[in-house]
């Protein structure tokens, strides 16, 4: 029953970006750097969907379009600079949501797309901007992942068997449901949901990782970090997690943080 996926896919943005498997990875062992690539395509084809029927001459379509598309390579490029103070790549991306954020704004204000999808676009375009930000702080924004053998004597022999259990990180590769509409009479959805089928042992373990980068976390920042799942899944995960002694919890309801027991 693990298998069965949260949300169901019947949206044409699920078909087209889940029915096709890319296994080329640039990013390493970057797992943030990945899923900020993964969000910003999903919202690059919606943003491509949403206006496509819009007048081709309109201005503001075409600078839309264009500038969103300039946004993959830009995030492409951050891949090896997570974690790197005053960096100004990142400072050039977040200027370029800022202003794919402006540009939806004129088209709602212009009445080629409706409010509902407008407030849609604009919200996961910032989140878009606020998983860039957590991702600085995140111990998966490394490219590099290192562990004690490492520095073991070059003389150890190490059996397979050794090999294989030692533990690396960033080798899944997960996706992010998001459902836009063609026309634009209904709203973008962009959710993220569990559409791989992972099983509940591996969502946990996930989740374990993004507590044990330190401080006490909201159900909103594990989730900044973990865009493949919804909020409720990490919900109903915290509170089997907290029941086992794994975590503690503080506060309530929607100001609840958690952190590692």
């Amino acid at each position: 029953m693990d298998d069965i996926k949260d949300v169901q896919r019947t949206d044409q943005v699920s078909r087209l970006m889940d029915n096709s498997s890319v296994r080329t990875n640039p990013f390493g062992e970057n797992r943030s750097a990945e899923r900020l690539y993964r969000r910003a395509e999903r919202i690059v084809v919606a943003l491509h969907l949403l206006t496509k029927h819009i007048s081709e001459n309109e201005s503001v379509r075409m600078s839309l379009r264009a500038e969103s598309a300039k946004l993959l390579p830009a995030v492409l490029d951050l891949r090896d600079e997570m974690r790197a103070l005053h960096s100004q790549r990142i400072v050039e991306v977040q200027s370029q949501i800022r202003h794919i954020s402006s540009l939806v704004r004129i088209l709602a204000a212009s009445g080629f797309i409706s409010m509902q999808n407008t407030q849609v676009m604009l919200e996961a375009l910032d989140e878009l901007g606020s998983f860039l930000v957590a991702a600085q702080r995140s111990s998966f924004s490394e490219s590099v992942s290192i562990s004690r053998d490492d520095f073991l004597d070059t003389r150890t022999t190490h059996s397979s068997r050794d090999r294989s259990s030692r533990h690396i990180k960033d080798i899944e590769n997960t996706s992010v449901k998001d459902s836009p509409m063609i026309s634009d009479g209904s709203p973008v959805s962009l959710v993220g949901a569990d559409i791989n089928g992972h099983r509940g042992n591996q969502r946990t373990q996930n989740i374990l990782d993004v507590l044990k980068s330190g401080g006490l976390l909201s159900i909103k920042d594990i989730s900044s970090h973990l865009p493949e799942y919804s909020e409720k899944m990490i919900q109903r995960e915290l509170f089997g997690l907290v029941s086992r002694g794994l975590i503690k919890k503080t506060g309530l309801k929607r100001w609840s943080k958690y952190a590692i027991a």
